[in-house]
């Protein structure tokens, strides 16, 4: 069993159809169906059933691909290792965040990576707090930046700062201007939130809940940005960090009484190698808070 066995089953078991797969590899369609006999005679089973001109896989397949893909992890991160090793010059690397920190403070750490690391590709994907975990575990991104603890036990946190929540409000709002509001009279008020899969939602109601009250939510959104906009120009309000709000025109923060105070942490899998870029990254992050 060859390492280009085991990428040609991931290809062909994630397009369904050899035809597809074979187009992505650069492959022609015999050459791919060859390669999966031998996969398969070696292996002594079917990982794929034919049906028509689609493939899916047999019970032995789906068993198989869970083990194929921390194969060819494995095989990337040891050659990402070797690239990295005495320099940053080439790499790329994926970072999963939160959305009120991609929006407001990642902007000036990745301009000073970028200059100091201009040969490293860094994608940034937006996650919910789950879904971060989830591709942390399967090694989908590099770390993330998240707030603790993590439910899964392969996911390492590392406190970086602690921030507060506060009622983000427009001029339409009866509370622009004021400094404070108290939670029972916040429940009066209508709230855009993230949705439940954000770990932020969970946070807000229970602190309503142990104030007796419950938040009035008039809409649910799952982007910080169509949220900030239409709290820009309405008479609703939004709860997010006091740093974002600071930084963010148009807006003014109101501080909540009691105050709801939020750990944001640096997530990284357990026993995972570490690139270098994803080191250098994870220091700049750590040094800026």
């Amino acid at each position: 069993m060859e390492l280009r066995h085991i990428r040609y089953f991931l290809a062909a078991a994630h397009s369904q159809n050899f035809t597809n797969a074979a187009d992505i590899l650069h492959i022609t369609q015999p050459t791919l169906s060859h390669q999966i006999k031998q996969l398969e005679e070696e292996i002594g089973c079917n990982l794929f059933d034919r049906v028509g001109r689609s493939v899916r896989l047999t019970q032995a397949g789906e068993l198989f691909r869970e083990y194929a893909k921390r194969m060819v992890r494995e095989v990337d991160s040891a050659t990402d290792a070797i690239h990295d090793l005495g320099n940053l010059r080439h790499g790329k690397l994926t970072i999963g965040v939160f959305s009120s920190f991609s929006t407001s403070l990642l902007p000036p750490i990745l301009a000073h990576f970028s200059a100091a690391y201009p040969g490293i590709k860094v994608t940034v994907l937006e996650l919910p707090t789950g879904e971060m975990e989830k591709r942390l575990r399967e090694g989908e991104i590099n770390f993330g930046v998240a707030y603790g603890p993590p439910a899964a036990d392969q996911v390492i946190a590392e406190e970086l700062f602690k921030e507060q929540l506060a009622l983000v409000v427009g001029v339409l709002h009866p509370l622009f201007g004021k400094p404070t509001v108290r939670m029972e009279e916040l429940s009066q008020y209508g709230l855009i939130m993230l949705t439940r899969e954000y770990i932020s939602r969970g946070l807000v109601e229970a602190a309503f809940a142990a104030c007796g009250c419950k938040p009035h939510i008039a809409m649910e959104m799952n982007s910080i940005e169509p949220i900030l906009a239409t709290v820009r120009c309405s008479s609703l309000g939004t709860l997010l960090s006091d740093r974002l709000v600071r930084t963010l025109p148009g807006l003014h923060p109101v501080l909540l009484l009691p105050p709801i105070v939020r750990t944001v942490s640096l997530f990284t899998r357990q026993n995972a190698s570490v690139s270098a870029a994803a080191r250098a990254m994870a220091a700049l992050i750590k040094s800026s808070f």
